[in-house]
């Protein structure tokens, strides 16, 4: 039974929660105490109680316990909440509790991260980790609300995709040391994710028939750390047929850089050890473009060639060799490297509309001279 006991000058309200533990709140003032539980059986009535304990964990320890319910996700997202938020959330956030977290405070970070110069992509990304972090504490009733929601993150402008032009694309390869030039031409031929060529191993490379298969992607986790796990989508494990030139490019290849045996990796560093993307960048790509007279990133080499094949391919095949997890995710990335669907699709329309107006005009006809 909700009870009111005065302590002092001021008021202790007690009551039971609906599993029968016992809670209290101090208030100054008598009328402050009844409400409060006036509000209380109301929300205990509707099922919409939640133990006010909950609400005064620590975002540093609500983040652990946050990270514990994450196990069940992939390795590489675990990685990247526990990187976000230690380096990041906990900077700012760690001794809030977590159901007084003022939306304006949140917002403010944000536009310190920007005002430090942290890319608005990776500061979009910070917040996505705290909402994600508080959404879950609201899903386990340790929250009512989630903060978050109340919050307009920065913009995260999309990046506009470079198109090689074939020059280009050679100018590029040719730019980088013999070691790097087949995995720069099969980049731009198959379209493959960094992570697919990679960690692309020898018995997927079938000469004979040109045929590479990409079943898996090699994950750098950090500290020396490298995880082997499938494809982003299911429609990524596929097989591409390269063209001649390229095969030619990675016989010599496997000959020469290639680690040994069936489970070798067949693109390495200097000291037969998986490529790391920074440093690749660093010393090859990087080097490579400027000697190229040339700006893109390595991710844009998959747009090269996309727009390189997409004058002669259905949308759908397309699909299949970019790996996409549907034809949608395909035209909606890439539907201008198509401009000749569309004409195809004015062409077929008029054509049919004349064919039926002929058809409509003959009848007519033949229905006069019946009479």
């Amino acid at each position: 039974m909700p009870q009111i006991d005065k302590r002092g000058q001021r008021y202790r309200a007690r009551y039971y929660d609906p599993l029968g533990r016992r809670h209290s709140k101090t208030f100054v003032r008598k009328a402050d105490a009844e409400r409060f539980l006036r509000e209380l059986r109301v929300e205990m009535d509707r099922g919409h109680w939640l133990d006010p304990k909950g609400a005064e964990l620590t975002v540093a320890e609500w983040s652990e316990e946050f990270l514990q319910l994450a196990r069940r996700l992939s390795p590489t997202t675990q990685a990247t909440y526990r990187r976000d938020l230690e380096r990041y959330v906990l900077q700012r956030f760690a001794a809030y509790r977590i159901g007084r977290l003022p939306a304006d405070e949140i917002e403010n970070w944000l536009m310190d991260e920007v005002a430090a110069g942290i890319a608005p992509s990776s500061v979009h990304r910070h917040y996505r980790t705290f909402r994600r972090m508080l959404e879950v504490a609201v899903e386990k009733e340790k929250l009512v609300t989630n903060p978050c929601h109340r919050v307009k993150p920065p913009r995260s402008p999309a990046r506009e995709m470079v198109f090689l032009t074939w020059e280009q694309s050679v100018e590029l390869a040719e730019a980088h040391a013999p070691r790097y030039r087949a995995l720069l031409y099969l980049a731009i031929d198959a379209g493959m994710r960094w992570g697919e060529l990679i960690g692309l191993r020898r018995a997927k490379v079938d000469l004979r028939t040109r045929k590479v298969r990409v079943t898996e992607q090699l994950i750098r986790m950090g500290a020396g750390d490298w995880l082997r796990k499938k494809p982003k989508t299911t429609n990524s494990v596929r097989s591409i047929t390269v063209s001649a030139f390229t095969a030619t490019v990675l016989a010599e290849h496997l000959e020469r850089y290639a680690q040994p045996g069936p489970d070798g990796l067949v693109f390495t560093n200097t000291a037969g050890n998986p490529l790391i993307s920074s440093s690749f960048h660093t010393h090859a790509f990087g080097p490579a473009l400027h000697r190229a007279g040339l700006a893109c990133r390595f991710h844009d080499l998959r747009h090269t060639s996309v727009a390189s094949i997409a004058a002669g391919a259905h949308p759908k095949s397309i699909q299949h060799r970019m790996g996409h997890s549907s034809i949608n995710v395909t035209l909606d990335r890439y539907g201008h490297p198509f401009p000749e669907l569309d004409e195809a699709i004015a062409v077929a329309f008029g054509e049919r509309l004349v064919e039926t107006h002929e058809r409509r005009a003959s009848n007519v006809v033949h229905a006069a001279f019946g009479r």
